[in-house]
């Protein structure tokens, strides 16, 4: 599946605490690095602020997750951050926006792994 989204022009959005530290929580994360991928390679990268960042609630994604994805990241097809709950994880798929959690303390890392098609994943906490 990853393989098939990388060919795709399309955007990837990182979630981050300063730009660089991937956040621990995607709703909370301060910072949204969002990548245009374009035929397996980045064209173009930009840093968009969250200006509704509120305290993460473990498996809870009320409004604030849906206005982040609906007026922040509307043209993303793929995120990646370190958590989110079911709900969340669960209504991304729902909207074909692939959730990729990762382990990792760095964007630079789950970034590179997914344009080559192997992007670490593990299932919402």
């Amino acid at each position: 599946m990853i393989d098939m989204i990388t060919k795709r022009k399309h955007k990837v959005a990182i979630a981050t605490e300063d730009g660089n530290r991937i956040a621990s929580h995607f709703r909370a994360a301060p910072l949204f690095i969002v990548y245009t991928v374009r035929s397996g390679r980045l064209s173009a990268a930009e840093t968009r602020t969250n200006t509704l960042t509120s305290p993460a609630e473990e498996g809870e994604c009320n409004t604030d997750c849906w206005k982040v994805m609906d007026e922040i990241l509307d043209d993303v097809r793929v995120v990646i951050c370190s958590g989110m709950g079911e709900n969340a994880y669960v209504g991304l798929l729902r909207r074909d926006i692939l959730p990729l959690l990762t382990d990792e303390e760095y964007a630079d890392n789950p970034l590179a792994e997914y344009l080559r098609g192997r992007a670490c994943h593990r299932l919402y906490e």
